[in-house]
């Protein structure tokens, strides 16, 4: 039976999402895991190969005995930062997304609807660690299902939840009209200024209206990109001009200039 959740953006969109059930994320940790084995694998063949080479260069024993331990424990020790590291890396820097969980079409959010960041990735896949230790997941699996969210000790640390990706991707906005882009006007695009000085939570604000414009209809669009622009004008001066201005294609060209201008993603 499927779980679903609802939350409410900061631009005042209510999004509904499904939550993704034990047995999607166990087999994205199981791909996940042969991904991980795969990579120790090929360390292991290169350790191999150094260790030959080592054996085969004629240098004394004591210094091949040293390099032989030295390469071994870096073995070790990258074998512990790929496990660790390898969630965190994934979840925090490709929207929340492993190898395993992009296979099995489900990403972590934050509880808001936001996408995870990487102090989120780092907070959840260091309990991950702690988890693993205490039963090999026993007690996050009993969480998950008594839960009305499905959430393990991670996601409880971090505030994140781990939803089903839909046709349309991670955020499905139940409205029935898709609208087709149109191309911004020279107009809005000359109201653009000052873009420097807008923080990251703002700038955010933006991306995430653009990655969600497709998704909402006609008259949500206006009303959202209202609400998101107009702090956005005032702060940058700008005036907002009279009659007809598509605010959506305004927060476009601001994103945009984001973009070329201070390399924002």
């Amino acid at each position: 039976m499927s779980r679903e959740t609802n939350v409410v953006t900061p631009e005042n969109v209510k999004i509904n999402y499904e939550l993704a059930g034990i047995g999607s994320r166990a087999t994205a940790l199981v791909l996940d895991t042969l991904v991980q084995a795969g990579l120790i694998l090929i360390l292991f063949l290169v350790l191999i190969g150094f260790n030959t080479l080592i054996g085969l260069s004629g240098i004394q024993s004591r210094i091949q005995l040293f390099l032989a331990d030295f390469i071994g424990a870096a073995f070790f020790i990258v074998i512990f930062l790929l496990y660790s590291g390898y969630f965190i890396y994934y979840e925090g820097f490709k929207n929340g997304q492993t190898p395993g969980k992009y296979w099995m079409r489900i990403r972590v959010v934050r509880e808001e609807g936001s996408p995870i960041n990487l102090s989120n990735a780092i907070i959840r896949n260091l309990v991950r660690l702690i988890e693993a230790g205490l039963g090999s997941y026993s007690i996050s699996i009993v969480l998950m299902i008594v839960t009305s969210k499905c959430k393990r000790l991670g996601d409880y640390a971090a505030g994140t939840i781990v939803v089903k990706e839909r046709a349309t991707g991670v955020i499905t906005i139940k409205n029935d009209v898709v609208p087709e882009r149109k191309a911004p006007s020279s107009l809005e695009a000359s109201l653009v200024k000052d873009i420097g000085i807008l923080t990251r939570d703002e700038i955010d604000t933006v991306r995430r209206f653009v990655e969600r414009r497709l998704e909402l209809d006609l008259q949500a669009q206006e009303n959202v990109a209202r609400q998101i622009a107009l702090p956005i004008m005032a702060k940058t001066g700008v005036n907002p001009p009279s009659g007809s201005f598509d605010y959506g294609d305004y927060l476009e060209e601001v994103y945009a200039r984001c973009v070329e201008e201070l390399g924002t993603l």
